[in-house]
């Protein structure tokens, strides 16, 4: 699964959530930008070693990945019908410093097919609206404890301000843990579908607005849908 992010508060279907991003778009990608020959992003060093906290600002209200203090989400996981179980994700209320920047902090609390785990990822922006992950807990060292700029770790762009069809870049750089990439698939004026490299590949999609909506393991075909 890829870095576990929350949304704003809002029910939507599985239905809705999973409805392929190219019929949201219209026919032939109407109003998609053209897709790039190379992937990146223009003008930002990802990983990134040491951000600058000048460069930051002290929230995280990308439309895309709106994070607001104290708000809840909760995602359901199936697999070919059968419930698995469930994530709940939570914005934590204050924030915490790493590395001189004013981070966000969201606890997730996974709890699917007899396995469960809570961790604490934190995010911060970018003056342009770039939102980066700048460390997490895990349950201790060893278990994916992490800060960007400590022991080699380094910032990794979870969501860009400008989002482009074919842009790609590393998600995360941590020596500790598996590299992680995304790519923009595909995209409209009011959904945004990506493809992570992790441990396995999954499909992400956002709602303008919202957030993350849906997760589906195309490897392991499981699926997961907000539901609140």
């Amino acid at each position: 699964m890829p870095a576990s992010v929350p949304v704003r508060r809002l029910r939507v279907t599985a239905a809705a959530a999973l409805v392929p991003l190219a019929a949201l778009a219209g026919c032939a990608g109407l109003g998609q930008p053209q897709a790039y020959d190379q992937p990146g992003i223009n003008g930002l060093v990802i990983p990134s070693a040491s951000p600058d906290p000048d460069d930051f600002v002290d929230v995280v209200d990308n439309p895309w990945l709106p994070l607001e203090p104290g708000d809840t989400a909760r995602y359901d996981v199936t697999e070919d019908g059968v419930d698995l179980g469930s994530i709940e994700t939570a914005v934590l209320d204050g924030p915490t410093e790493i590395g001189g920047l004013e981070a966000t902090g969201v606890t997730t609390a996974y709890d699917v097919d007899g396995t469960t785990d809570i961790t604490t990822r934190y995010y911060a922006q970018d003056a342009a609206g770039n939102v980066w992950v700048v460390g997490a807990d895990a349950g201790g060292p060893g278990r994916g404890d992490w800060r960007a700029g400590e022991d080699g770790a380094e910032a990794g762009l979870v969501m860009p301000a400008h989002l482009r069809i074919g842009d790609g870049w590393i998600a995360s750089a941590v020596p500790s843990l598996p590299e992680a990439s995304r790519q923009v698939e595909e995209l409209s004026s009011g959904m945004v579908q990506m493809l992570d490299e992790v441990d396995t590949t999954t499909r992400s999609v956002y709602e303008k607005g919202v957030g993350l909506v849906s997760i589906e393991d195309l490897d392991g075909g499981r699926t997961t849908v907000l539901v609140r």
